[in-house]
C-alpha cells in the first residue's frame, strides 16, 4: 500500500501546483494589463486549475484525514458501535467516490467523443482540462477502499501527524 500512499501524496503536489499555476496565471494577466495587453484565455485556464486543485486534493486530504468528519454523534457510542459507523461512512464514501469517478469519466469519454472545444479564444479540447477530474475521483475511489479494508481490519487510514506526511 505504499505505492497507494505514494499516488496519494503525488495528488496533493499536482494540487498544489495547480494553485500555484493559478497564482502565475491571475500575476501574468495584471502584469500584462499593465503593460496594455491581455493574456488570452488565463481567467479559463485559472477556472481549469482550480478544478483540477480540488479534483487533486481529494484523495490527499483523505489519507491526510483533512476532509470533514463529525464525530459528537459517535463519541457516545460504545467501541463496537463506533467500528460499525466507521465501516458504514468508509462504504458510503466509497460508493458515492465510485460514482463519481463513473460519471467523471462517462463525462470526459462524451467530451472526447464529440470533439468539445473550449469558447475562448484557444480553442482547447475539452477533455484535456477535465481529465484531473477523472483521475481525482479514481484515485478517491482507490483511497476510500484502502480505508474502508484498513477500517474493517481495525487499521488505521489516516496519517496521524506531520511527521508520517514526510515519509
Amino acid at each position: 500500500m505504499r505505492g497507494l500512499h505514494w499516488l496519494y501524496r503525488a495528488s496533493g503536489l499536482l494540487s498544489a501546483a495547480s494553485l500555484v499555476l493559478i497564482c502565475g496565471l491571475i500575476l501574468a494577466q495584471v502584469v500584462a494589463r499593465n503593460l496594455g495587453s491581455t493574456l488570452r484565455d488565463a481567467e479559463e485556464f485559472a477556472a481549469w486549475a482550480m478544478a483540477a486543485a480540488g479534483f487533486f486534493g481529494l484523495p490527499y486530504a483523505l489519507h491526510a484525514g483533512s476532509h470533514i468528519r463529525v464525530q459528537v454523534g459517535t463519541r457516545f457510542l460504545a467501541p463496537a458501535a463506533q467500528h460499525a459507523m466507521e465501516v458504514a461512512a468508509s462504504a458510503a464514501g466509497l460508493a458515492i467516490a465510485a460514482y463519481l469517478a463513473w460519471y467523471c469519466t462517462a463525462f470526459v469519454l462524451e467530451s472526447y467523443r464529440f470533439n468539445e472545444v473550449s469558447q475562448g479564444l484557444v480553442p482547447v479540447p475539452m477533455w484535456l482540462p477535465q481529465l484531473p477530474m477523472v483521475f481525482g475521483s479514481l484515485l478517491l475511489a482507490v483511497a476510500f477502499a484502502e480505508r474502508l479494508v484498513c477500517v474493517l481490519r481495525r487499521q488505521r487510514f489516516e496519517l496521524s501527524d506531520a511527521a508520517e506526511l514526510s515519509e
